[in-house]
């Protein structure tokens, strides 16, 4: 890798993929592989992602499965603890359980995640995936600054920032599936997930490039 993308390696990095079964989920999952990062992925059942991981094993990535349920603090806690005796304490948390649930459930991966982080004291970075605006939501992105997940990762942001653990989120709109929308959030993620975005936090970063 050259010095100039030596900053987006995510090597020596071990990153959690929650809701890893989803299409993005895998993309993220794909990606941060290639960058060099040890790769957790969780499902709430994790036979669902088995081809994905012996895909990944397969291309010489270090993988682990561990059952996630983003509605269970329990099964939070467990899927951690597994990550924990294999690889250590998480580096980078790519929240994507926001892609199904539209309330504050899934704030517990966040949150349950970076208190792991701060025990560990070696800071680390959370990129929560902002799920698609509803039909009756506000179309301009930029007016929905106030949805649950940012609100939260804001408040995260600003006070996490003492333990050198940045928060920020991706908004990749409606239209995730499209395959050239998958590939735009490439960049971006691994902004937010390696020691190349090292100064952001608290952004919110959308598919067509808009920064709230």
């Amino acid at each position: 890798m050259s010095d100039l993308l030596q900053p987006f390696s995510m090597a020596g990095k071990t990153v959690l993929v929650a809701d890893a079964a989803t299409r993005l989920g895998e993309h993220f999952a794909r990606l941060i592989s290639r960058a060099g990062a040890r790769v957790v992925l969780g499902a709430q059942h994790p036979r669902q992602v088995q081809q994905l991981a012996a895909d990944l094993q397969w291309e010489g990535a270090q993988v682990l499965t561990v059952p996630l349920d983003s509605r269970r603090h329990a099964s939070i806690e467990a899927a951690l603890d597994a990550v924990q005796v294999r690889f250590g304490s998480v580096d980078v948390l790519i929240n994507n359980s926001a892609e199904r649930e539209h309330d504050s459930e899934f704030n517990d991966v966040a949150l349950c995640t970076s208190q792991r982080m701060i025990v560990a004291e070696r800071g680390g970075s959370i990129v929560n995936i902002d799920p698609p605006p509803r039909p009756i939501s506000e179309p301009n992105p930029c007016l929905r600054a106030h949805s649950s997940l940012i609100r939260m990762s804001r408040a995260m942001a600003e006070s996490l920032t003492p333990h050198r653990i940045r928060v920020n989120v991706i908004a990749p709109g409606v239209d995730r599936a499209n395959h050239e929308r998958l590939l735009q959030l490439n960049g971006p993620l691994l902004l937010l997930a390696s020691s190349a975005g090292a100064s952001v936090t608290g952004a919110v970063l959308h598919l067509d490039g808009t920064v709230c």
